[in-house]
């Protein structure tokens, strides 16, 4: 039977070999290869050269326009971060600007045709990708899953600092997340 410290030296060594497992690489990025398989060929340089961030903004846009603010507060990014990514989502045809009535500084962002195309290609591929993590743990028992579940959540909460990974806080404690059952 292995000791405590050992098991702690075996996790910290499979995390890092799970990260580089799945970590995109040269050879390629299946999540985009997915995206543009599922979108017209036209599309394919933008889904080829957008940041993964601005992909995933398209998702905030969906079915409800909104400001740069607003986009930030609903993706959990900065302002700026935002504005940069947006720049590129109408560069590439994806999101267009429309001025609001009455007010010359504020502009709604949505979703063109071809944003909506992505959008959904997107949305299909995190389906795809939960279905798939849904096949793979369905093999685990309940116990287990719920061991898994306490890790991540307080891998997810917990801070850096410098090289070292700290403890999540009391106050931070047991997030759970979107569309978790936890």
């Amino acid at each position: 039977m292995k000791t405590k410290s050992a098991l702690i030296a075996d996790i910290n060594a499979l995390l890092g070999a799970v990260k580089d497992k799945f970590e995109d690489d040269e050879d390629g990025d299946a999540e985009r290869d997915y995206m543009i398989e599922r979108c017209p060929p036209r599309l394919r340089e933008s889904l080829r050269t957008l940041p993964t961030l601005a992909l995933h903004l398209l998702a905030h846009l969906e079915g409800d326009p909104t400001g740069v603010v607003g986009l930030a507060a609903r993706s959990g990014q900065l302002k700026g971060t935002v504005s940069k990514q947006v720049q590129r989502l109408v560069e590439a045809g994806l999101v267009m600007r429309t001025p609001v009535p009455g007010n010359r500084k504020e502009v709604e962002l949505a979703l063109t045709d071809d944003g909506e195309l992505v959008a959904r290609a997107h949305d299909d591929m995190h389906v795809e990708m939960a279905a798939g993590v849904g096949d793979f743990l369905s093999r685990y028992a309940k116990a287990d899953l719920e061991v898994l579940a306490t890790v991540l959540s307080d891998l997810l909460a917990a801070r850096r600092v410098g090289v070292r990974l700290t403890p999540p806080t009391a106050a931070s404690e047991s997030v759970p997340l979107r569309g978790s059952a936890r």
